[in-house]
């Protein structure tokens, strides 16, 4: 065994793993529209969403993009993990890396 303490890096990037398809291709299209400094990754299964301290989707902006009728518990469904602390609202969910 070492003696060496491991370095752990401190990250204050918060982000999302939406399920692959329409509704996920519009929230990462809202989501580089709103936040320049974001990391979008496509996967065959997922879209990874990386962003800096916060991240909003507003759930009107996403309808938008789709060009039809679009609700929060729909986007639940399609959001498969995320790492912050979350806040979910009628019409917008923020993830976070503050404490408070």
């Amino acid at each position: 065994m070492s003696s060496e303490t491991p370095h752990i890096e401190e990250r204050d990037n918060v982000g999302v793993k939406l399920i692959a398809g329409e509704e996920a291709d519009a929230a990462a299209a809202t989501v580089a529209a709103s936040y320049p400094d974001a990391v979008i990754e496509h996967y065959p299964a997922y879209i990874s969403i990386e962003v800096p301290k916060r991240v909003t989707f507003e759930i009107e902006r996403i309808a938008e993009q789709l060009g039809r009728p679009y609700d929060m518990p729909t986007f639940l469904v399609i959001l498969s993990s995320y790492n912050g602390r979350i806040n979910v609202e009628d019409n917008r969910i923020t993830i976070s890396s503050e404490l408070g």
